[in-house]
């Protein structure tokens, strides 16, 4: 028997998805008004500016998580070629309407800066110092990513266009935290940082689940007449490939619901942290209509998770048997409700945008450190203040969380127990030199900010990348050791080139996002390391493993003797000019980094030389492989 017709979102639902848009927007202004009822910059503006800003932060979000989520969906989630297709013509749409949505909000962006109202003579004479200032910039960054996201869109729907399309639209999310409300002082970079947590997660979950809704499935005529059908006749009159399909679903569906899981934990602890920031006191629960805003968001999301462990009930049931077409139609209208929810809070979430919170931008801290920084000087490192030292990094915190839930997932295979325990052990590195005191002292001490980028790259960089599979690309290494090595070193090389460029090392020092970049780089300097020596140990050349992590070894080398005999201060003025009390000679300091370098390189040349023979031993202890004759 035929497995019925397949359909997709008829005319009458695009219909209704339009209608609840211009609701959710309609929403998103009457919330806005409500949160800056009395500020005389949005008075200044104008009418089009004070209604047209969140209608486009709401359209900008709103088509931003479709393409996120749907190029997430698409690029890891969907078998076959059919359904990546249906899904990436959404998302080349989704990200052309972000685009245009983000254009118009840099035009009320500007309106709103400049308190002039959009159609006065005055409109874009001061445009030129507005692209100067960091919300400028980072507003037009957005959009013209948001366009080359466009660009990639509509050029196929690959694996590795819906992956790149995936990266793209991260990197306009990382754009529009950077224009957030985030505060002047020290909680600017977690203002920041939580907000970029928030609208990746938001993405992918909303994103991702009206994606799938996107995906054809059986009607309920041909639902009932399989049903009844397979009733009546036995296994035998229920079509094979139906079954299969139903499967794949469920396989799909499954794997979506632990990602949103992991999203909902990220969402929930980003609002919490990012709200705590922006308010005042406790008392802003009653007098700001903000808060208030916010807590609504709360109450939205508690209810969002019901939703989802309504359709984790409906997962257990599955999606083939005889209860199956009934648990996949229940599903389904479980997903437009939380899609109905989803919408309403990101329309909430764009009045918030549109509106300032309560907590006024602070004042940085007094003194040199302060002005710099953006945090008081911290006491001198003795004992016990450098284990009291703690400054919580969101991000690292995220990417901690999602690597566990990840390879702890209810689909993961059974895992090795050496491997759990480095997994372990590579996150409570990434989260103690991020968060701890390397953290704190890192903002005033070249040894502090050499090591905690040299401690993210080994040993939490190498732990997490001796766990995670190695990518098909680095297996077909075979026997080219060089290769291996080549990319072993890569990662060190980009990090000493950072340090070694006085722009790059002051971006990293001055701005939060280039923190993160150079955090990230040393990181997967780490990750790509292990990942090398792995698969050309792999390959059976285990001759040449050594000379693999002996590269980055060198490089480390090289590294920790600049630093050790150089007379150029890194950062002059910056790490020079910090005021500190203690530890006054800033060169003496960069000597410590230098033998704290040598120190590590030694340690990591042991483990490296421990790890190699045991790849020796194995080998050895493996039948070599026949050659063809």
């Amino acid at each position: 028997m035929s497995a019925g017709k397949k359909r997709g979102p008829g005319r009458g639902a695009l219909l209704i998805a339009g209608g609840v848009v211009v609701l959710l927007a309609l929403i998103a202004v009457i919330a806005a008004d409500a949160a800056a009822a009395g500020n005389l910059v949005l008075l200044d503006a104008g009418a089009l500016t004070r209604h047209g800003a969140p209608v486009a932060a709401t359209l900008a979000d709103l088509a931003a998580a479709l393409t996120l989520g749907g190029a997430v969906v698409a690029g890891w989630m969907l078998p076959r070629d059919a359904e990546r297709t249906r899904v990436m013509t959404a998302v080349a749409i989704a990200a052309g309407v972000t685009t245009l949505a983000r254009g118009a909000a840099l035009a009320f962006s500007y309106s709103l800066a400049t308190g002039q109202s959009i159609g006065s003579p005055r409109f874009g004479s001061d445009i030129a110092v507005f692209a100067a200032t960091d919300l400028g910039v980072w507003l037009i960054a957005g959009l013209l990513i948001a366009a080359a996201t466009t660009t990639v869109a509509v050029l196929g729907s690959s694996v590795s266009v819906a992956r790149t399309v995936a990266v793209l639209i991260g990197l306009v999310a990382l754009a529009s935290a950077m224009t957030g409300h985030a505060a002047g002082d020290e909680t600017h970079e977690v203002g920041t940082s939580t907000m970029l947590i928030h609208l990746l997660a938001v993405g992918i979950w909303a994103g991702g689940l009206a994606a799938l809704q996107l995906l054809p499935g059986e009607g309920r005529r041909e639902a009932a007449a399989r049903a009844d059908a397979s009733g009546r006749r036995g296994a035998v009159g229920t079509s094979g490939t139906a079954i299969e399909q139903a499967r794949e679903a469920e396989q799909v569906v499954r794997r979506f619901s632990h990602l949103a899981l992991i999203c909902w934990i990220a969402l929930a602890g980003s609002g919490v942290w990012a709200l705590s920031v922006r308010m005042n006191g406790w008392e802003d629960l009653l007098t700001s209509v903000y808060v208030q805003i916010a807590l609504a968001k709360a109450v939205l999301l508690i209810l969002l998770g019901v939703l989802g462990a309504l359709q984790r009930r409906q997962l257990a049931t599955g999606f083939t048997g005889a209860d199956g077409a009934d648990a996949r139609s229940t599903y389904r209208r479980l997903a437009v409700l939380e899609l109905g929810l989803m919408g309403l809070a990101i329309a909430l979430g764009a009045a918030m945008s549109s509106s300032p919170p309560p907590a006024e931008a602070g004042i940085p801290p007094g003194g040199a450190a302060g002005l710099l920084t953006g945090y008081p000087l911290p006491a001198a490192p003795e004992l016990t203040t450098v284990l009291t030292a703690w400054r919580p990094a969101p991000v690292a915190l995220a990417l901690g969380a999602v690597l566990l839930l990840t390879w702890w997932r209810p689909s993961a295979p059974v895992r090795d127990r050496s491997a759990s325990i480095r997994l372990l052990l590579g996150v409570a590195v990434l989260v103690l030199v991020t968060s701890g005191p390397l953290n704190v002292y890192g903002k005033v001490l070249v040894s502090a900010h050499v090591l905690q980028h040299l401690l993210l790259m080994v040993p939490a960089g190498v732990l997490n990348g001796s766990v995670w599979p190695v990518p098909g690309r680095l297996r077909e290494l075979g026997r080219r050791w060089w290769i291996g090595a080549l990319l072993a070193a890569a990662g060190p090389i980009l990090l000493v080139t950072a340090y070694a460029v006085p722009l790059t090392l002051r971006l990293a020092l001055d701005a939060h996002v280039w923190h993160l970049a150079l955090q990230a780089l040393a990181l997967g300097a780490g990750v790509l390391t292990a990942l090398a020596v792995r698969a050309v140990g792999a390959a059976g050349a285990p001759r040449h493993v050594l000379l693999v992590p002996a590269a980055p070894l060198l490089v480390g080398i090289g590294a920790g003797l600049w630093l050790l005999l150089g007379d150029v201060l890194l950062a002059a003025s910056w790490f020079g000019a910090t005021g500190r009390t203690w530890w006054m000679d800033a060169l003496a300091d960069q000597r410590r980094a230098g033998w704290a370098v040598l120190a590590v390189v030694v340690l990591s040349a042991g483990v490296a030389g421990l790890v190699v023979a045991r790849l020796r031993r194995a080998a050895a202890a493996s039948p070599a492989p026949s050659r063809p004759r």
